[in-house]
């Protein structure tokens, strides 16, 4: 279902709303530490936006370019949501409900993947052995991300290079809010998995990671036809082979891992992985490895984030000030911590969040009602509406440059009631009760999405 400024009538009822707000317009230029000019492109400075130099003199005010790169990353993580198939009662709980080419034409059709398309799914088991049975439950094996790759040659030559997107969704079933509460942090080597192509080839021993995300990343189900490969089979295979393909053509690369909550946890686990391989394998190579992430849980201690950046994985994390989830793991025992997070490195829950960070308030939108849930906060299309009205922490103003606040309805009732947007719009027309040509309402569900063969 598509969302415009057509769709709903309500534009001109925002920027009426706004305009009597301490606002600035979106196409003012913004001058400081992130001057541009109207001569510059993405393509001239696409290695500084996948954070070549940290970000630096990017971030406050807010490179007008970087943010909408960030938003257009936020926007393939956001379609792993409205794309999967989270309704229990379904036949087709757990899978995607668009096939690679109807995947590939919505991200056209949000213009976020214009010019790409999507080559594999991952899909990851997420099942926890049962300590009185033994057995473990195949119910946890579920979709989880896409992977794809920017195939078009103007949409290639507007970015600077081919991109590579890996896109992760964050929880969605009872399984992946199990796995979040392993938080324990554990070497990478005592992984369950029980091959070599299963254990990430990690070159600091004293790196731990969260047990939940490492589990959700590297275990497989042999009595699974999704899942007799981990997802971290599924990504290293797919992105070697596209790396391989497109190196042999001698153009600019980059891989771009994006996720919100779980999903940024795996995002960034991923990364190190992939960036980890290519050290290994390559010697070092050129193409820059970048994370952003949104809602992001702390993932690893503190020599995992000094690996990650020894070895030149970027990460951007977006966060929700009024968000509980970057806050955890790690709630006594943290990067804020100090020189007292070393003492305690060895400390099965002293964790550090990695990367640089861009700090939002959501409550800083006029469009958005006064709300006290918790997940209201953790939305990505909260985090997406926030980050589109932000331009710096100089007490500038608030003002949405372009993305349609109704996005924020599609699973709440945030939006005030001036905008006079249906709350929860998203869900599906009359939930597949169709009319038969007798009269009689019926339960029809929409084709199932095939599941490829490995």
């Amino acid at each position: 279902m598509a969302v415009s400024r057509l769709a709903f009538s309500h534009w001109k009822e925002v920027e009426h709303y706004l305009s009597g707000c301490n606002t600035i317009s979106p196409n003012e230029k913004i001058h400081g530490d992130g001057e541009y000019t109207s001569q510059l492109k993405i393509c001239d400075m696409w290695r500084d936006i996948q954070g070549a130099n940290h970000w630096n003199g990017l971030l406050n005010p807010i490179n007008p370019f970087l943010k909408a790169e960030i938003l257009r990353y936020g926007d393939f993580a956001q379609q792993c949501y409205d794309s999967f198939d989270n309704t229990p009662s379904s036949t087709y709980y757990g899978n995607c409900k668009r096939s690679k080419s109807s995947l590939t034409k919505r991200l056209e059709l949000l213009n976020c993947g214009r010019g790409y398309q999507v080559t594999k799914y991952i899909y990851a088991n997420t099942s926890l052995l049962d300590s009185i049975f033994g057995e473990e439950s195949s119910e946890g094996v579920a979709w989880i991300g896409y992977i794809a790759v920017c195939t078009d040659p103007d949409e290639i030559k507007r970015l600077g290079r081919r991109d590579i997107v890996v896109a992760w969704r964050g929880t969605q079933t009872p399984f992946e809010w199990m796995q979040n509460l392993r938080d324990i942090l554990v070497p990478v080597m005592t992984s369950k998995a029980t091959t070599c192509s299963n254990i990430l080839p990690i070159s600091n021993p004293d790196a731990r990671i969260e047990k939940g995300f490492l589990s959700c990343y590297t275990s497989t189900d042999e009595d699974s036809v999704r899942c007799r490969m981990s997802a971290r089979e599924i990504v290293v295979g797919e992105i070697t082979r596209l790396v391989n393909e497109y190196r042999e053509k001698e153009e600019d690369l980059s891989i771009t891992f994006t996720g919100h909550s779980l999903g940024a946890a795996l995002a960034t686990l991923s990364a190190y992985d992939i960036k980890q391989i290519m050290v290994n394998e390559y010697g070092g190579t050129s193409i820059p490895v970048t994370v952003f992430s949104f809602a992001s849980p702390r993932v690893g201690n503190l020599s995992f984030a000094q690996h990650m950046e020894e070895i030149g994985v970027k990460v951007l994390r977006v966060i929700n000030k009024k968000d509980l989830v970057p806050k955890i793991p790690g709630i006594f025992v943290n990067e804020k911590l100090g020189w007292l997070t070393r003492l305690l490195h060895w400390f099965p829950w002293a964790y550090v969040h990695v990367g640089v960070e861009i700090s939002l308030d959501s409550s800083s939108s006029p469009l958005l009602k006064l709300t006290h849930n918790p997940a209201n906060f953790h939305s990505l299309e909260v985090y997406l509406h926030t980050l589109d009205g932000f331009y710096g922490h100089n007490n500038l103003p608030f003002k949405p440059s372009g993305r349609d606040p109704a996005l924020v309805n599609k699973h709440t009732d945030l939006l005030i009631e001036k905008l006079q947007i249906p709350s929860n719009w998203w869900d599906k027309r009359n939930k597949e009760v169709v009319k038969r040509i007798d009269g009689v309402l019926v339960y029809s569900p929409s084709t199932p999405t095939p599941v490829p063969l490995r």
